[in-house]
């Protein structure tokens, strides 16, 4: 049949029609798949905000620091309870969130060469790009995981850095074991009043001034530059940014110091120093809210933020450095328990060093929800292997649970896991500890002698519900919980071959950094 030149126009028309639609139709099928922003703050603390971290605890918030954008980022999306780090101390949590893993599989395992078999463990990079490999994933700021960044499955990185990144001075690190020498001795010659007779523990605080503190613009800076280049290649992205601030030492912008130095202080937290670093911290968070606004990728952005343990419970002495790296000043903090209404903080397994700040906003989430239903940093991995496009197969050992299905149905009050319970473990190169939550009761366990707790037992059982504060040992109560608690805790360990003692070993990410200098 010969068509009409009328008709041919009409059949051209339509094809291209239809050809516009399909590729519409192709541009939205590749912006499916979310970008992921991680955003890990350094002890931080879960009451290191100004927004209520719990709306019924009035003491959750701080009653001096400032945290703006943080605080619109909760009323943004879902902000959680009881978001629990996997670890109160820093680099066990890094670990243990890569590789979605509790920190007894690997770093306090009976083997101590774990680091060296990482080759095909799944980690989150690898998780995401198994659900869709357009993905292009990013880490920006502190590492200190025992496994290289670019095996671990990254497009880009900054290497093996650690804690040393944080405390940088114009590009040079500052060698604390000199200063806190110098600090010791200052205080001393300058009879200045120790008014708690708090004892030094470790390395003093010190704080400088710097426009770049922590490397928090830095870090962000690169991170939205790489975010822009994935947008301009219309390619999902997950960027980590893993920042230095707010671990010790407390360095901020000088306009921020001098803000919280005429500000008057708090009865909970009064510390100018880490105030202003925590501020600066949040103007970073800030600048990745605006960013996301400004390049139009609210609606197919989830942003996570979550601290990587608890605070110090104190900033012990601090000592003040000029632009010519002098000792200028020093003094003693009197406030001892930041953490409060929780016990203690980093490095303990009480409420204070393992609960954080732990906020998600992203499409489909309700704006201004407050879940009480506890989560935890080893949920990152199927969480965002899920958003990415598909369910992953999981290993067995994979410990956390996709927290998809939760953030998007408020009526679903738990996450799938392995395991119904949380478990903290600690030992090898470390005190052995652990700890164990199964709904409202949590108990502790200590496996050898405790120097630091006086006459603390070597079980302890808390109600969580009614005592956030851990200050009523249940131990003798309720000894059937005890014993059931203890029991599944005790075989959790023994099925993974957990260490449960002491062993004069290195911490595997420097031992790791050391075969890598042998190698080189």
């Amino acid at each position: 049949m010969k068509l009409s030149k009328a008709n041919l126009v009409l059949i051209v028309f339509i094809v291209e029609v239809l050809s516009s639609f399909m590729g519409i139709a192709q541009t939205k099928t590749a912006q499916i798949s979310p970008n992921i922003i991680f955003i890990l703050t350094d002890d931080q603390g879960w009451t290191s905000v100004s927004h209520l971290a719990n709306p019924n605890i009035p003491e959750s918030k701080s009653d001096f620091y400032e945290t703006p954008n943080m605080d619109k980022l909760a009323k943004m999306g879902v902000l959680f309870t009881q978001g629990y780090a996997p670890n109160p101390i820093c680099s066990p949590t890094r670990n243990s969130m890569m590789f979605g893993q509790n920190a007894a599989r690997h770093l306090y395992n009976k083997d101590t060469d774990w680091y060296k078999k990482t080759t095909d463990w799944l980690t989150i990079p690898r998780a995401i790009k198994k659900a869709n490999p357009d993905y292009k994933t990013a880490h920006f700021g502190k590492w200190h995981i025992a496994m290289e960044p670019k095996d671990a499955g990254f497009d880009y990185d900054e290497g093996m850095s650690s804690n040393a990144g944080g405390e940088m001075f114009s590009d040079e690190y500052l060698d604390f074991k000199t200063y806190t020498k110098m600090l010791d001795k200052y205080l001393i010659d300058n009879k200045i009043k120790n008014p708690t007779n708090m004892r030094r523990s470790g390395k003093g605080c010190y704080y400088w001034s710097d426009e770049n503190p922590k490397d928090i613009f830095g870090i962000t800076n690169r991170a939205m530059k790489y975010m822009k280049e994935s947008i301009s290649e219309d390619k999902p992205f997950y960027v980590q940014l893993s920042h230095y601030a707010a671990h010790v030492s407390l360095i901020s912008k000088k306009e921020t110091i001098e803000y919280f130095n005429n500000k008057p202080v708090g009865e909970r937290h009064s510390n100018p120093e880490f105030a202003a670093m925590l501020k600066d911290l949040d103007e970073g968070v800030g600048k990745i809210l605006n960013f996301v606004k400004e390049m139009g990728i609210e609606n197919n952005t989830y942003i996570f933020l979550m601290g990587d343990n608890g605070g110090t419970p104190a900033l012990y002495q601090m000592g003040f450095v000029d632009e010519n790296k002098e000792l200028v000043d020093g003094k003693f903090t009197e406030i001892h328990q930041r953490n409060f209404p929780l016990r203690d903080g980093k490095h303990s397994f009480y409420e204070g060093g393992l609960r954080v700040p732990f906020i998600v906003f992203g499409p489909g989430i309700k704006a201004g929800r407050v879940s009480e239903i506890p989560v935890s940093g080893l949920d990152f991995l199927p969480t965002f292997a899920e958003l990415a496009g598909n369910k992953v197969e999981m290993p067995e050992e994979i410990d956390g649970g996709s927290l998809v299905p939760l953030l998007h149905d408020e009526s679903i009050e738990t996450v799938e896991r392995n395991s119904e319970v949380l478990i903290f473990h600690q030992s090898s190169h470390r005190a052995p500890r652990s700890a164990i939550i199964k709904g409202e009761f949590k108990l502790i366990k200590y496996w050898s002698k405790e120097t630091k707790y006086e006459n603390t037992p070597k079980v302890e059982l808390f109600n969580l519900a009614n005592d956030i504060g851990e200050n009523i040992n249940l131990l003798e109560k309720y000894p059937k919980k005890v014993k059931e608690l203890e029991t599944e805790l005790n075989k959790f360990l023994k099925d993974v071959k957990a260490e449960t003692g002491e062993r004069d070993i290195e911490g595997a990410f420097y031992r790791l950094n050391e075969d890598l200098r042998i190698n080189n």
